[in-house]
């Protein structure tokens, strides 16, 4: 068959929605073309094939190689790119809405100033990917191998990852709001030029990562390894570090009011001349730590383990201590009355019907 009459048939199979198998169209021109649309080719070879400014839509590719292809520019409208080879593909500049990827190899394909709007990409090899300048509204990358990834300058909203190694990434100037970090590995990352406002990183990986002067502000943090990590002057209002382990982390001069440390590991953490105004810290584990010059008014830090902690020159109007364990502070310089334990409180939480035998049994 000719290779014009390879066209028309694929051509028409698009046309009626009829699978399209085993063509190859290496090195051939769709430059700006719509004539694939709700096509379904399987197993057929696009390699080094040109869709610069082509429109596709509802188009699935099962199986197809299309590396070295150029979707530069193109528009793809919930097209579906199952197990395919596109590798070294260049999407620059497209706009990508309600697309799929699944289970594809597209090692290092280009996403830069590409425009993403619910997409998906699942079990996908994405690493040495280029997302320079991209602009994400709603995209999941689900179990996606993330390595070396360039993320610089890119603004993502409604984006999902989980499960990534981001250690080795390119973050600078990178913008996220609203988006979830599931189990990411972060650890020992300069992220001083990343937003991370509204982040949900849960279980991240953050360990002497660097953050000085982020903007945390709402973010969640929760069951998250930050030891040693450098969180000084962060911007962190309402912040959630629940059960996290910052241990010897640095919050110095940070803004932390309504900040959440519940049952946190704040063993040597530092958050001298901070503002924790309002902070929950029950429970925490905060041996060592250092508040000197930090601004503790109505913070909870009930139950919490505070053994040889530094609370010099720090603000305490009314910070409830309510047994909270203080062998060994140094108040040295501290003003305000901090509230301490309520004796019937402290009877009534340590009391368990299954110790306290009743007057019935007495007899």
């Amino acid at each position: 068959m000719s290779d014009a009459a390879a066209r028309e048939d694929l051509l028409t199979h698009a046309r009626l929605s009829i699978p399209y198998k085993r063509g190859d169209f290496a090195l051939t021109n769709w430059i700006a073309t719509d004539d694939l649309s709700n096509g379904i080719i399987i197993e057929t070879s696009f390699r080094g094939a040109r869709f610069d400014r082509a429109t596709l839509r509802e188009t699935l590719f099962i199986r197809c190689d299309l590396s070295g292809t150029s979707f530069a520019g193109a528009s793809l409208e919930g097209c579906r790119f199952i197990e395919c080879d596109l590798s070294r593909t260049n999407f620059e500049a497209s706009t990508l809405l309600s697309a799929s990827f699944v289970s594809c190899a597209m090692n290092p394909a280009g996403f830069s100033r590409m425009t993403v709007s619910d997409c998906n990409f699942l079990k996908c090899d994405l690493a040495r990917t280029r997302w320079v300048g991209a602009r994400i509204d709603g995209c999941a990358l689900l179990e996606c191998v993330l390595d070396e990834v360039d993320f610089s300058g890119m603004v993502a909203t409604r984006m999902i990852a989980n499960k990534a190694d981001l250690r080795a990434a390119r973050l600078d100037g990178l913008v996220l709001d609203t988006v979830l970090l599931v189990e990411v590995d972060l650890s020992g990352c300069d992220l001083t030029s990343v937003s991370l406002a509204r982040v949900n990183m849960t279980g991240g990986h953050l360990g002497e990562a660097n953050l000085a002067g982020v903007d945390l502000s709402g973010s969640f943090l929760q069951e998250c390894i930050l030891a040693g990590a450098d969180l000084s002057g962060v911007n962190a209002p309402q912040a959630f570090f629940a059960k996290s382990d910052l241990t010897g982390a640095r919050f110095t001069d940070a803004r932390l009011t309504n900040a959440n440390f519940m049952g946190a590991r704040l063993g040597g953490a530092d958050f001298s001349g901070a503002d924790l105004r309002e902070s929950v810290m029950v429970g925490a584990q905060a041996p060592g730590a250092r508040f000197a010059g930090a601004d503790l008014s109505y913070a909870l830090l009930n139950v919490s383990r505070l053994e040889g902690a530094d609370f010099s020159r720090t603000e305490l109007l009314r910070t409830n201590l309510h047994r909270a364990v203080t062998n060994g502070v140094l108040y040295l310089g501290a003003t305000g009355q901090p509230l301490g334990t309520d004796q019937e409180r402290a009877l009534a939480e340590l009391y368990s019907p299954y110790k306290v035998r009743s007057a019935t049994e007495e007899d």
